[in-house]
């Protein structure tokens, strides 16, 4: 069962990962760069942030300086006329990108993983494959064996069903490791989807500046 079950499962996850990885960045559009002024402009705001909540730690004669820097009504940061932020395109209300968004996760993510299940399913339904070397309580039976519906079945064996989907979600920290940040995780890019709704509004740096002083 290790020499045709366990390491093949393991083995063919390995390199559908590596495959979801590969789709996902020729798939994936180029992201536009924010302007150079924006960028500098929200880097000042948050130093200042960090200096007027940390002030407590900096020494006196340092935090005036810093303060000088910001707020000083000749040559500070804060007083000096800033140009305008350039509206950013809010990418929910562009359909060629929830297209393209769409294609990359049925390609990355749901096509991959219902051929994976159908093929566990078809050659090595019903096989207990692993043993975990530590007891567990029953809450993790239904977890880890299932497919095998086996009352009298330790909680400790693992099933090839189970075992795909461990193989699912421990992989993540592997890729992580050999390819960077992993762009085909699901549920980053479900939070980039919900994160996109904020964009949209051109910020005026001016006011932001006026209410940091």
């Amino acid at each position: 069962i290790r020499d045709w079950v366990l390491i093949p499962i393991a083995f063919v996850m390995f390199l559908v990962g590596l495959l979801r990885e590969f789709i996902t960045r020729l798939l994936k559009s180029d992201a536009k760069a924010a302007p150079v002024d924006t960028i500098r402009q929200n880097q000042l705001l948050q130093r200042a942030t960090r200096i007027r909540v940390n002030a407590g730690w900096i020494p006196p004669n340092a935090f005036r300086m810093r303060r000088e820097y910001f707020t000083d009504k000749k040559d500070g940061v804060f007083h000096k006329k800033a140009k305008p932020s350039a509206q950013q395109p809010n990418p929910l209300m562009d359909p060629t990108y929830m297209v393209e968004m769409s294609k990359r996760n049925f390609l990355s993510f749901i096509l991959p993983q219902a051929v994976m299940m159908g093929w566990i399913n078809y050659f090595f339904s019903g096989f207990v494959i692993v043993k975990i070397p530590f007891p567990l309580t029953l809450r993790f039976k239904g977890m880890l064996q299932r497919g095998v519906e086996l009352s009298s079945l330790d909680v400790t064996y693992v099933s090839s069903m189970s075992w795909y989907f461990l193989n699912l979600f421990g992989l993540r920290g592997l890729f992580s490791l050999l390819l960077g940040e992993n762009e085909s995780d699901d549920a980053k890019l479900m939070q980039s989807q919900m994160g996109m709704g904020a964009a949209g509004a051109a910020a005026d740096p001016s006011k932001m500046y006026e209410a940091e002083r």
